[in-house]
């Protein structure tokens, strides 16, 4: 039987695919539990619609992310954070923090486009770079303390 995966199902296929699984599975397993609904005309029709505006959504993202990253090459961050005399944090700055100052400039950028060798553990400049597909950016994060 012909169907339409509506989510993951191990061993079968992942969301939005359409394969050819045994009639009895189908009926017994996977049509009960929601997982999947079989391919007629009319559906597959509306599935190749919604997956295409689901592309077409995901191209746009990507393009809103991109254009973002691109808009912070050379911007200056600050973040304020706990030090000891000799100038060492007490709690290391990751890229949630990062993202967290960049959000309060104004701009949105997911956690895992910020590329951190390691957290930043000292006060002073810190040169980060953002990455998202060939979209690049360096952002300069000062870390000052703050009491």
């Amino acid at each position: 039987m012909k169907i339409i995966l509506l989510k993951d199902v191990r061993g079968v296929g992942q969301r939005g695919e359409i394969k050819d699984v045994a009639d009895g599975y189908v009926q017994n397993m996977l049509i009960p539990r929601g997982l999947v609904e079989q391919a007629t005309p009319e559906k597959l029709a509306a599935h190749e619609a919604a997956m295409a505006r689901e592309t077409h959504a995901r191209a746009l993202e990507r393009e809103k992310i991109e254009t973002t990253i691109k808009s912070l090459e050379g911007k200056r961050v600050e973040i304020g954070a706990r030090a000891t005399e000799k100038g060492g944090l007490f709690k290391a700055i990751g890229a949630k923090d990062i993202v967290l100052a960049l959000g309060k400039e104004g701009s949105v950028v997911p956690e895992e486009y910020v590329q951190l060798k390691k957290p930043l553990k000292e006060i002073g400049e810190h040169t980060v770079e953002l990455t998202f597909g060939d979209a690049r950016a360096r952002v300069t994060v000062v870390v000052k303390t703050a009491k």
